[in-house]
């Protein structure tokens, strides 16, 4: 592909010499499932070494390179993190628990229901549990499409009664900082989301869990 591209530029170069950026454009996949393939560094490399070569070989000047790589960019910047608020046993299925978060993949992971998205998926406390539970996530709407079952059909996440007294488990998945903001929505008039900002060791909250007076006012009650 990238010397197909090439080809092209080359003849657009033969009729306007003013041309000097070939733009790869996007979509470079994310490593969701937290096995890395490659790397940026290594495509890159990959990348600007052919062009300099088919440069030289058409005696060309090198072109500058542009590549569009929102996702893979801003997808690590977040991590959303559920606490499960309540389990239900499961009768038949792979999992035999649902654990229900306090929130929505509909709203706060739409990606999740639209394209079917697989996420790297740990519990923040008990991650040294010895005994877990294949489980299926839930989120808090009316609406049986507001689920995660996950790429194998199932999590492993810790045991509920083994949490110590007044602990609650969370959550936390990762690479969520592509799209599912701006995706967000009030589905079921479900609240957005506690959001902070870690940086340099400073935590900022950046915006307040929502109440159910402020999601009344956005649609005029």
């Amino acid at each position: 592909a990238l010397k197909e591209a090439f080809g092209v530029y080359k003849k657009l170069r033969a009729v306007h010499p003013a041309l000097d950026t070939i733009d790869m454009g996007g979509g470079f996949a994310i490593p969701y499932g937290k096995k890395r393939l490659y790397s940026a560094d290594a495509i890159s490399r990959r990348i600007v070494q052919t062009l300099k070569q088919l440069a030289d070989d058409a005696g060309i000047s090198h072109p500058n390179i542009i590549v569009e790589w929102g996702r893979y960019l801003v997808a690590p910047a977040q991590i959303t993190v559920f606490k499960i608020v309540s389990a239900k046993e499961v009768s038949k299925g792979l999992a035999r628990f649902w654990y229900v978060v306090d929130g929505s993949f509909m709203n706060d992971l739409l990606d999740t229901w639209a394209l079917h998205q697989k996420w790297h998926v740990v519990p923040v406390n008990k991650i040294d549990a010895k005994k877990k539970n294949r489980v299926w996530l839930a989120g808090l709407s009316c609406d049986s499409d507001d689920k995660y079952t996950a790429k194998d059909g199932y999590l492993t996440l810790p045991r509920l009664e083994d949490l110590d007294h007044g602990e609650d488990l969370y959550v936390a998945i990762f690479d969520t900082g592509a799209y599912q903001d701006a995706f967000a929505s009030h589905h079921c008039l479900l609240s957005s989301p506690l959001k902070i900002v870690l940086q340099n060791g400073i935590v900022t909250i950046a915006r307040k869990r929502e109440t159910a007076e402020e999601i009344g006012k956005l649609f005029g009650w």
